[in-house]
């Protein structure tokens, strides 16, 4: 049966349940990204435990605890000090070893998982019968996603327009589409509808597994219109909109570890470091956001199951607030002004 690349996973491979769990994952179906995402989670949390002589089948909570202390870059005994994680990436370690000790206490190996859960819902009691950890081991900390200024999105846009036919369309339609790495790399020749300048996205490719339709300016159309004619004239049989353009992997489907790489290298031309092919989906949102769309139509658009996900873009927007302001305390502010600056 098709199972996970163990050598990319060293200290899963030595651990029976824990190749029996990701290959179950495999069989069920979830995605490549995610089922690497636990391996990756898991084989650290393996490390760790070899290293400082933790049996990990039979981890308590303490123990556990310096597993997240050794994450957020503190000394833990047998190991040199690591630079600490981010939030998002200590809570995707914790998924993944939560995860995998269900696994333990579904197989009747151990009886009780040591890694407790937080309030999964707004006004349940914990989830955990430890009530310390209402919110799970970890606080999650929400930061907002940097957005470039005007000045700085017209640099880019400069930038972009020197490179090539094949990137400058793949950027566009990441911004237009508001599109995930993965929804951009694996877009189809057949996903495009240019009669009506749409863009399908497949269930599989998305990350909330649902397929949408988003769409792209009329300026593309000429650009793509050419680029389409010499993409089905190309001697390959992938059905991929956007190939390799490399001596390595040439006319193989790009793999979204290249698109990262070129937008990085297209922003470090226009002095952005911040920039990433994230930004573009924020950036397009956040747009649609202050043109005065709703949230569910951006929801919608976006591809959010859950439209709490969606006003994060409202926030960044500025215009709620603003209008709630105008609406409330517009005339008291104008008062403080004229009196402190004139006018």
């Amino acid at each position: 049966m098709p199972v996970p690349d163990w050598t990319r996973y060293p200290q899963v491979s030595e651990n029976k349940q824990g190749c029996l769990w990701l290959s179950l994952l495999d069989n069920l179906g979830r995605s490549p990204a995610t089922i690497d995402a636990y391996a990756r989670g898991l084989d650290q949390y393996l490390f760790f435990c070899t290293a400082v002589g933790i049996p990990a089948e039979a981890a308590t909570l303490a123990q556990v605890s310096l597993f997240v202390r050794y994450l957020r870059g503190e000394a833990v005994p047998l190991l040199s000090v690591r630079p600490p994680v981010s939030n998002a990436t200590l809570h995707q370690r914790l998924s993944a070893i939560r995860l995998w000790y269900d696994h333990l206490v579904f197989e009747g190996i151990i009886h009780r998982n040591p890694v407790p859960r937080g309030q999964a819902v707004a006004g349940r009691g914990p989830l955990s019968e430890h009530v310390g950890f209402r919110y799970g081991l970890v606080r999650r900390s929400k930061l907002l996603p940097h957005l470039p200024s005007d000045p700085e999105w017209g640099r880019l846009q400069e930038v972009v327009a020197q490179d090539t036919v094949r990137n400058r369309l793949m950027f566009a339609l990441a911004y237009y589409g508001a599109l995930r790495r993965e929804e951009l790399v694996n877009l189809r020749v057949s996903d495009i509808d240019p009669a009506r300048r749409l863009l399908t996205i497949r269930a599989e490719t998305s990350k909330s597994a649902r397929p949408r339709v988003v769409c792209y300016s009329a300026v593309l159309c000429p650009v793509l219109a050419v680029y389409l004619h010499r993409r089905r004239n190309a001697a390959t049989h992938s059905a991929a909109l956007f190939l390799s353009e490399s001596d390595r992997n040439f006319r193989q489907p790009i793999t979204k570890w290249s698109w990262s790489k070129t937008v990085r290298r297209l922003a470090l031309q226009a002095d952005m470091p911040l920039f990433s092919t994230h930004t573009l989906r924020h950036l397009r949102l956040t747009h649609l956001a202050r043109a005065g769309w709703c949230l569910h139509d951006i929801a919608t658009y976006a591809g959010h199951r859950n439209v709490q996900s969606t006003t994060l873009y409202i926030h960044l927007s500025g215009e709620d607030l603003l209008r709630k302001i105008a609406n409330s305390v517009e005339q008291m502010d104008m008062k403080l002004g004229n009196r402190v600056f004139g006018g």
